[in-house]
């Protein structure tokens, strides 16, 4: 189109949230033109500015979102934003290759389904790249983030904090755990961070320490692990001390205006191996 022939794209599959326009904005910066497929319901406006193509389609719609990529000649995608666990409770709107898919993997959990779907595209041609392709400037080196280091007792729940969202995480329940003095107080289901953290903060009292990881087989086409300011506002509102999270497989946004106000709150951030 329009004499870009020759230019790379990049397909771009986008849930909510922010992560598309980064990756938008940094394939771009490498040369690629991104073409977007949107499959929730969000803004079209918040791609301005960036040369890209935009389309829209259902999450269940995978036969047309293949096609489209095919015909547009892109090799390479990404799949990147918030797409809520719950829409799989729910009954959508599906083409022929979601309803073999769906029926082929009814009995698995959500992201044996993304895997299956994963598994298509790279049937077709289509090469599904890690999420942090893009964005590897969002991944922390190990380390204490912040002015503010943990107390040797908040290192020790540091520990055991991120130890035991890997085990739930290599059960595919969730990534988040909270804990105070070694008691695990919440741990993350589909519920979501937010919700864990408020309510670890609301048994565990002033000081808790919050750990997110991966599992030790997490497939990072799919979903990279993600914190920012609203983490960091709930872990504020319960009164909160430590976040804890892997180095190089969490992406931190927004870092220095997080860092700077992790500091100001007196909260540490810290990336652990």
């Amino acid at each position: 189109m329009n004499g870009t022939n020759d230019v790379e794209k990049l397909g771009i599959i986008a849930g909510a949230g922010e992560l598309p326009i980064l990756v938008a904005q940094s394939a771009t910066e490498q040369g690629r033109k991104p073409v977007i497929i949107q499959i929730t319901k969000t803004d079209e406006q918040r791609f301005t500015g960036i040369p890209c193509e935009i389309y829209s389609y259902g999450v269940g719609q995978i036969q047309k979102i293949t096609q489209k990529f095919l015909d547009l000649n892109i090799k390479e995608l990404v799949i990147i934003g918030k797409i809520e666990p719950s829409i799989l409770l729910r009954p959508f709107q599906v083409d022929a290759t979601a309803l073999k898919i769906l029926t082929q993997n009814r009995k698995q959990k959500p992201a044996a389904l993304v895997s299956a779907v994963l598994e298509h595209f790279q049937n077709a041609g289509l090469s599904t790249l890690n999420q942090d392709r893009f964005l590897s400037h969002l991944l922390p080196d190990p380390g204490v983030l912040t002015k503010r280091e943990p107390n040797a007792a908040q290192w020790d729940d540091i520990k055991t904090g991120i130890a035991t969202a890997r085990q739930i995480a290599n059960m595919d329940i969730g990534q988040t755990v909270v804990l105070k003095n070694q008691i695990i107080l919440s741990i993350e289901a589909i519920e979501g961070t937010d919700t864990t953290i408020q309510r670890g903060g609301d048994l565990g009292g002033k000081g808790v320490v919050v750990a997110k990881a991966s599992a030790e087989n997490h497939d990072f086409r799919i979903d990279v692990p993600t914190v920012g300011m609203q983490t960091l506002q709930t872990l504020h509102n319960v009164k909160g001390s430590v976040l804890a999270v892997e180095a190089r497989r969490t992406f931190v946004m927004e870092p220095e205006t997080l860092f700077q106000q992790a500091d100001r709150w007196k909260i540490s951030i810290v990336a652990v191996e």
